[in-house]
């Protein structure tokens, strides 16, 4: 993979039997294949996040991915038939044990609360109070902090927010019908989706995600909307943050082995916040067996927001430092070196702790140099923006969404292991005119000439019913250059040419991608599912700084 994790650099042709590290941290083994010879596919992975679910959910064939959508012209009605005084009830995912779980678990201790019971009589319940931020943020007994720690990073971009938590929605008082309503971005579309205010309590107390303060609830109820898109609370305890980032702002999402204190990746994080992406990691571990934090004061198996990257100057040096937050939002923070209270503080001047914003309290945020930081945590997922509708100006970049189907005896040729078959799979041309601009001062000398492309997968995940999910398959995507635009290549042509770049395994995430520094040149593109003849619905989505053109699927 190079020096620079965040890139694949193709200048030269690869070899087709390179592979890159799995997220895991497993690298198969390298293989000497000869042009000649045929390309043998590894097989494909198979794995789950961090935060696996207590509960493994049926799977089937992907129907109407409606799940948590309710048509807003009924919804209008539904409230419209309310007499004076009667809220709103969602008849869609009702206050009931089936709403907190799949499985078959116990829920009398659970009531079903409206944002007025769970306030002294002189507070007044507030879906926000002054606006959004990553300090609202507790988790709560839910294993859902993959999710919370994609709402803390979205949370710094009001851009986001007000797209996602529309204004003006009263929780009490004039206006207030007992619904709430949330936009998540689901399979390149916004949706609405539309819940009752009434929340799940033990002993008259939230036990799930919750805000900071007490009189606002957009932490709840957003967690209860997302819980609704995929059928029940219990559904999302477990999940990979990636996704949850790409569901709040439709951005790209790539998903990096954090390995040693590899410079190019400090750079990186530091690159990516300056573009306004959204960041965060995690640690390995078993989440259902830590409870608590380790001695060093963080926890396995559990999603961090990271908020800010910085290199200070002190008296003995310079460090490069990395601020996390935990979703707990407790004082289970980091206890080591540059930690809150931490001696090496003391080396730092007032006016550079005033600018980092240095703040020694029991928030859940904290500071650590990034050598810690490498040691502690093991994966990094960075959400980049991308373009909203057309926008494809210099100064934005351009971007190109396509949908299409694997189908049966048609177009799910399945991997390279038959490429004849694989050679039926669906093909784009992609086109790169021009190398993207070259600055000497900023810009790395080997992406001298080169365009900057980021390149994304997604496979058809929207449930349509509550108790099953949509199958997973494994999936990747490959790059060949070419001479003759617009034309397929045919299984010779994989016989004898290796790729250009590709997304790496087979794996059964909902979405991979990839960034690459490609020459400029005629290009196709091919998404491809491991297994041959598995049907489902793709869509891919290509990013880049200079103008390019995507077309296809290329007729046969």
């Amino acid at each position: 993979m190079g020096s620079n994790p965040s890139k694949q650099k193709v200048k030269r042709s690869q070899s087709a039997a390179e592979v890159r590290p799995l997220a895991n941290g497993h690298v198969p083994p390298r293989r000497t294949v000869s042009t000649l010879s045929r390309v043998t596919e590894s097989m494909g992975i198979e794995k789950k996040s961090a935060e696996q679910p207590d509960v493994e959910f049926p799977q089937e064939e992907y129907k109407d991915g409606k799940l948590g959508i309710t048509n807003k012209d009924t919804l209008l009605n539904y409230l419209d038939s309310l007499e004076d005084g009667e809220l709103f009830c969602d008849p869609d995912f009702n206050a009931d044990r089936f709403a907190l779980f799949y499985s078959d678990r116990d829920a009398s201790s659970f009531q079903w609360k409206r944002p007025t019971d769970l306030v002294e009589e002189w507070q007044t319940p507030q879906l926000m109070v002054d606006g959004v931020t990553r300090d609202d943020i507790k988790q709560g007994i839910l294993g859902d902090c993959w999710f919370l720690s994609a709402c803390a990073a979205v949370s710094q971009k009001k851009e986001y927010m007000k797209k996602i938590v529309p204004s003006d929605q009263p929780l009490c008082g004039p206006g207030y019908k007992g619904m709430v309503n949330f936009r998540f971005w689901r399979f390149g579309e916004w949706v609405d989706v539309y819940i009752d205010d009434r929340l799940p309590t033990v002993n008259g107390k939230l036990v799930y995600g919750r805000c900071t303060e007490p009189q606002e609830f957009w932490v709840a109820l957003i967690e209860k909307a997302y819980a609704k898109l995929h059928g029940s609370y219990e559904a999302i305890e477990g999940g990979q943050a990636m996704d949850a980032l790409v569901d709040l702002t439709g951005g790209i999402p790539q998903l990096y082995e954090i390995q040693d204190k590899d410079p190019f990746l400090f750079r990186m994080i530091g690159k990516a916040q300056q573009k306004g992406a959204f960041i965060t990691c995690s640690r390995k571990g078993n989440w259902k067996l830590s409870t608590k934090a380790d001695p060093n004061g963080l926890v396995s198996g559990h999603a961090y927001t990271v908020t800010e990257v910085r290199k200070i100057q002190h008296v003995r040096g310079e460090d490069k430092l990395v601020r996390v937050r935990n979703p707990w939002g407790d004082n289970n923070e980091w206890k080591g070196s540059w930690s809150d209270s931490d001696v090496n503080w003391t080396w730092v001047d007032d006016q550079t702790k005033q600018e980092i914003g240095l703040q020694a309290k029991d928030d859940g945020e904290f500071w650590m140099s990034y050598r810690d930081f490498c040691k502690q945590f093991q994966e990094l997922t960075i959400c980049q923006c991308i373009p909203e509708g057309d926008r494809t100006e210099e100064s934005v970049g351009c971007f190109v969404c396509v949908k299409g189907s694997w189908e049966c005896d048609r177009s799910a040729g399945g991997s390279r292991n038959d490429l004849h078959k694989f050679a039926t799979n669906p093909q784009y041309s992609l086109i790169l005119p021009e190398a993207d601009d070259f600055d000497p001062k900023r810009d790395d000398p080997d992406l001298e000439g080169l365009c900057s492309i980021v390149i994304s997968l997604m496979q058809e995940h929207r449930q349509s019913t509550r108790n099953v999910k949509v199958k997973k398959l494994q999936i990747a995507f490959f790059l060949y250059k070419t001479e003759e635009s617009g034309k397929r290549l045919s299984a010779q042509h994989f016989r004898y040419q290796p790729d250009k770049a590709k997304s790496g395994v087979y794996i059964n995430y909902r979405e991979v991608s990839q960034q690459f520094e490609l020459e400029p040149g005629h290009y196709i593109l091919i998404p491809s599912t491991f297994q041959h003849n598995e049907p489902a619905d793709y869509m891919m989505r290509v990013f880049g700084e200079k103008k390019f053109t995507l077309e296809g699927p290329l007729d046969e």
